[in-house]
């Protein structure tokens, strides 16, 4: 899988960056007012890298810019030499780069500052002036609930690609599914009141039989009008260029009054429809993240590879799914079993496609859960986000990371950036709050987890970690009320046992407390809940069992690892050398307290 970006139409006649000036209509680069000699093709290069200043440009989007798609010369060996020559023109190092910065296995980015002349001036926009708004409605499947997972995935797919038009300029957010009468003129100018929006795309699909319909409108609710709608028939083969159309429309219709210079990033995905419907249904599933949907999700993505062997994003949705497998999040396979399984599909992934933001976000996750290479975790995550500023799953486990280094209020902005894309998703609501909680901001924090709950009630993850915020501030009783729901709608989740436990013994309920110690044994033997045992006996005043637990979850890679770091029940034992211990076994000594 590949990303197109089409060449960019510049109304720019000259650029401006350091004591330098390019032409972009002659390509001819000067410095200081003498000319500066650059070939053209390279000047070309240069051109496309100062269209997209600050943001990752891969070596394919170049490829496709500058060469064309059916280019048959040496690309590789065509665009070194030009990045070579640009950087000799400007005098600059790709060590210490002061204009053009290289990202191994990405891409390059422009990292100089750009003053802009000419025509540009007029298109030229202040640093603060206000960014526009585009919210993506779900696209509403008519068929019945068997297709929901392509109306998912194909609004999913939207969102990425219209996030990369222009991000300086654009943000793109998701909103709640509009139920009947939803679409009338009063409610959407309260949408656009609430969410201070400029634009609203939704749309819908229909199957019947081997026919697609999908319907697609672009709605300016300043003028409160329709900018403009489309209807597409096609074959449900044809499905993937249905996606590129509608995406390519709408950022045209955008760029013709908005951004004439944007370019769109669509991706390319499975010559396969069947592969690509397959890949659909498992991330459909993944997102459920229970023990069964995983299992479904994995079939799922296997049909797919099936179909495709070289589909990347499905060696990347196995690659998501044993990760998650080996931790006390849906805990049914052995930690270093579930890595060795992982490794294997995210390099393939990976070797097929280096420009794939899930491959980069969940290498991100392995060398924080299971590597310990935090700084090699947030490279990943920061990578993942440069090839798609909108991956939602990156900006949480990027927050998580910060919080376990210390970072709150750049965990909070992390998820406070998550929150624009997505205002109503109970997950990251949820996590927005549990950043709040972590930097110890609990009044915050519980109400932003208590807005995940009524958002989606049965959603087990926002009653467990209210419960164990509201634990923490001693709030117990209503805290065990909360992770008894938390078990009932997922009884077999151990991480919810163990923080039931926690709930009593901080309650001073000894009895019942190390009996949940035993339940969570059972549920998670198929798994290591070793590290959330170990925050039972740290509330327990239990020091000796607790560093026991702590020593066998590092040993077996007991997975997240780092809960000692953002749980409060911890702290009498941060002066204690046998925790400096703990924090040296996983790479965060600098962590320690004295």
């Amino acid at each position: 899988m590949t990303q197109s970006f089409s060449p960019s139409f510049s109304i720019m006649s000259l650029i401006r960056f350091g004591d330098f000036e390019l032409n972009e209509q002659t390509f001819e680069l000067r410095r200081n007012g003498a000319p500066v000699r650059l070939q053209q093709q390279p000047a070309r290069v240069l051109a496309f890298l100062l269209n997209h200043r600050g943001t990752l440009v891969t070596r394919e989007q170049i490829r496709l810019a500058i060469w064309g798609d059916d280019t048959f010369v040496d690309f590789e060996q065509g665009l070194n030499f030009c990045i070579r020559q640009i950087r000799l023109a400007l005098n600059d190092q790709a060590e210490k780069p002061t204009f053009v910065e290289t990202l191994p296995r990405l891409g390059y980015r422009f990292v100089g500052k750009l003053e802009k002349s000419g025509a540009s001036e007029v298109a030229a926009r202040a640093p603060n002036e206000k960014r526009l708004r585009m919210a993506v409605v779900p696209v509403e499947e008519l068929s019945g609930k068997e297709g929901d997972y392509f109306a998912a995935g194909l609004t999913e797919d939207m969102i990425s690609a219209l996030s990369r038009i222009d991000p300086a300029r654009l943000r793109v957010i998701s909103v709640p599914k509009l139920e009947s009468g939803d679409g009338t003129a009063a409610h959407l100018d309260r949408l656009q009141k609430e969410l201070n929006l400029d634009y609203l795309l939704r749309g819908s699909v229909r199957r019947s039989g081997d026919t697609l319909r999908i319907n697609a409108q672009l709605h300016d609710l300043r003028d409160q009008c329709v900018l403009w709608s489309e209807t597409y028939d096609r074959k449900a083969g044809d499905l993937l260029a249905v996606q590129e159309d509608v995406t390519e429309r709408v950022s045209r219709s955008l760029a013709v009054e908005l951004f004439p210079s944007a370019t769109v990033g669509a991706r390319r995905y499975s010559k396969s429809s069947a592969a690509y419907d397959a890949y659909l249904k498992g991330r459909f599933f993944w997102h459920k993240m229970t023990a069964d949907a995983i299992g479904r999700s994995m079939g799922y993505f296997n049909e797919a590879l099936a179909l495709d062997a070289g589909f990347a994003p499905a060696h990347a949705g196995l690659a998501d799914c044993y990760a998650q497998m080996g931790s006390s999040r849906v805990g049914t396979m052995k930690p270093l079993e579930a890595v060795a399984e992982s490794r294997k599909h995210l390099q393939r992934a990976l070797d097929l496609d280096e420009t794939l933001a899930e491959a980069h976000c969940t290498l991100g996750l392995i060398k924080s859960w299971y590597d310990w290479d935090w700084d090699g975790a947030g490279v990943e995550f920061q990578a993942a986000l440069a090839l798609d500023p909108s991956q939602i799953t990156a900006l949480i486990w990027q927050s998580l990371l910060l919080s376990v280094n210390g970072q709150h209020q750049e965990s909070i902005a992390s998820m406070q950036r998550a929150r624009e894309l997505e205002p109503l998703s109970p997950t990251v609501n949820l996590y927005l709050g549990l950043a709040y909680v972590h930097g110890g901001q609990f009044d915050l924090g519980i109400r932003r987890i208590r807005e995940s709950v009524e958002l989606d009630s049965g959603y087990y993850r926002s009653h467990m970690f209210l419960g164990r915020a509201l634990s923490a501030i001693n709030q117990h009783d209503e805290a065990i009320a909360e992770l008894e729901r938390a078990l009932a709608l997922r009884p077999d989740s151990f991480e919810s046992s163990a923080f039931l436990g926690l709930a009593l013994a901080g309650r001073r309920d000894r009895k019942n407390a190390l009996a949940m110690v035993k339940k969570t044994q059972v549920l998670g033997e198929k798994c290591e809940p070793a590290i959330v045992i170990a925050c039972i006996y740290a509330r327990l005043g239990m020091p000796k069992e607790m560093f026991e637990w702590l020593e066998r979850a590092v040993a077996v890679k007991s997975t997240p690892i780092y809960v000692p770091l953002i749980s409060a029940e911890f702290r009498p034992y941060e002066t204690d050398t046998r925790y400096h211990g703990f924090l040296a076994s996983i790479g965060l000594s600098h962590r320690a307290r004295n």
